[in-house]
């Protein structure tokens, strides 16, 4: 069966993600598995919050006058990837 994403824009990324990452440890691996789905979302929720409360935090920091709007387009672009979005 071919992967859903064998001809979409997320086979180069999620590549280039596990090139940088390299192989996962197996006691990971093991950890992850017996986790029940409902506690993976859940971890998965707390790291994007994490990250999200790390960017806005550094985004203002760098940047303490901006106004509440360009704060929050600069935090989407970070979090997005996208220097683009929303201009």
């Amino acid at each position: 069966m071919e992967s859903t994403y064998e001809n979409t824009n997320v086979t180069a990324p999620v590549e280039s993600l596990r090139r940088r990452l390299g192989q996962p440890d197996p006691r990971q691996v093991a950890a992850w598995r017996a986790m029940s789905p409902a506690r993976r979302l859940e971890i998965a929720f707390q790291a994007y919050q994490f990250a999200l409360d790390t960017v806005r935090l550094t985004e203002r920091q760098r940047h303490p006058d901006l106004p509440p709007d360009e704060l929050a387009w600069r935090v989407t672009r970070r979090m997005q990837g996208n220097p683009k979005l929303g201009r």
